[in-house]
């Protein structure tokens, strides 16, 4: 409960509606107890029973957007932000529209791009775009649009600031 707590109390930082914080706490609780990023392994751990909990979920984001409030953890004396490309795997996702098949052309998944800030030795998240295969054809697009995407959200906080851009083999 205490967990539960804390979150509340951070994400009315974040948000500006009691209402919508104390079910972002819950949420945020929840995620921490399952260490999954799926819908349906954070609802079994929120409070009730998961399909109460999964259509919490649905019912907070369809009234908040996650995306802006990410924004708000920017940390304006940051020397330079981090940009990671990261792919997530979503093998099952047969009919989750925005899961592509990217590499192997096998593998069901998607990308990531996080936009973080560096905050006491840690990477603080501040900004996301999220895209595969699937939306790339869809918008007739490209991975380097998406990317602009990003970054476009971020110009005007960016500043003179330089953006680290971490590419590692596995992505």
């Amino acid at each position: 409960m205490d967990k539960f707590i804390n979150n509340q109390e951070f994400m009315l930082e974040l948000l500006d509606d009691d209402d919508l914080a104390g079910r972002a706490g819950e949420i945020g609780a929840a995620i921490l107890e399952a260490r999954s990023r799926r819908l349906t392994d954070i609802a079994v751990e929120m409070e009730g029973e998961s399909a109460a909990g999964y259509k919490r979920i649905q019912r907070f984001l369809g009234k908040a957007d996650p995306r802006a409030v990410l924004w708000r953890l920017f940390q304006e004396d940051a020397e330079f932000v981090i940009g990671d490309p990261t792919e997530i795997e979503r093998p099952h996702a047969w009919k989750t529209e925005y899961v592509g098949k990217l590499k192997d052309g096998k593998t069901r998944r998607f990308w990531a791009l996080i936009l973080a800030t560096a905050y006491r030795g840690r990477a603080i998240p501040c900004g996301m775009v999220t895209y595969s295969s699937k939306t790339i054809a869809q918008s007739l697009g490209s991975r380097n649009l998406n990317h602009f995407r990003a970054f476009d959200g971020l110009k005007d906080m960016l500043g003179g600031r330089p953006l680290v851009w971490i590419e590692n083999s596995a992505t």
